[in-house]
């Protein structure tokens, strides 16, 4: 169906793009922070079993998850707050204008960790958007974009990450809803500094309570760069974050 956001431009309800990774039963799944697998298994109760494939009645299973280290998750800024802010408190509308850039992270020596770090520069950001593009939605797509991303356990890996710099023109250009296809906007090990993380939600000065980050997103080859509408689908948890999907719709013009 085609729903016009105005007279010359409209998007198919029918034609969105999930940027959302499957999760499945065991440990085939995009993972971090050394969580344990997805746990997907019937219930057991005397002679029940909630498996209709093993004599049940029904399906009838129990799942066990870490929203943060299992597949694509939104957070609020519950996620670093004393304060118990919830995705479900935070995050009340679910359709925004945006636009999909990417960027191949540069190297980096990185002294104090002795470690190779990919980086993400305000260079890499302003170079990539579309220059006077109001939207409040901006998806990060990193190069090299290996299908495996779908699969890949990222636990001690150090993934690319997002610079001091780079996040404060994130936040210059106006952007609610940051999606990245990393397990975090920080670098895996910081010391527990998590600094792009308060950057980005401004706490504990002035918490923006409004603002959601999405990560572990699976943006395919196809989709192209640029304007899209998107919407954030959520579960209604009264917790920091919810496993999460991502639709991208192309903005057609008729």
């Amino acid at each position: 169906m085609k729903l016009f956001l105005n007279k010359s431009e409209f998007f198919d309800t029918e034609a969105g793009v999930d940027l959302s990774i499957p999760l499945r039963n065991g440990a085939e799944n995009a993972m971090a922070w050394y969580a344990e697998p997805v746990d997907i298994q019937p219930v057991v109760q005397g002679d029940f079993i909630g498996d209709v494939n093993q004599g049940g009645p029904v399906n009838f299973k129990t799942i066990k998850l870490n929203p943060h280290g299992n597949g694509t998750h939104t957070e609020c800024v519950g996620h670093i707050s004393s304060e118990p802010f919830t995705i479900n408190q935070c995050l009340k509308s679910f359709h925004f204008l945006g636009q999909v850039i990417t960027v191949q992270p540069d190297t980096f020596e990185n002294p104090k960790y002795d470690e190779t770090d990919l980086i993400i520069t305000k260079k890499h950001i302003e170079a990539s958007v579309i220059p006077n593009f109001y939207g409040e939605i901006l998806v990060m797509r990193t190069l090299p974009n290996e299908i495996d991303k779908k699969h890949r356990n990222y636990s001690n890996a150090n993934p690319p990450y997002i610079l001091p710099e780079a996040m404060t023109f994130i936040n210059e250009l106006g952007i609610k809803h940051l999606m990245v296809d990393m397990p975090s906007v920080d670098r895996e090990s910081d010391d527990g500094v998590l600094q792009t993380h308060h950057m980005f939600w401004d706490y504990p000065e002035n918490p923006q309570l409004d603002k959601t980050i999405t990560e572990m997103v699976y943006v395919p080859n196809e989709l192209q760069d640029g304007p899209y509408l998107f919407q954030i689908q959520i579960m209604s948890l009264e917790m920091d974050a919810s496993p999460s999907k991502i639709l991208a719709h192309r903005i057609q013009k008729g």
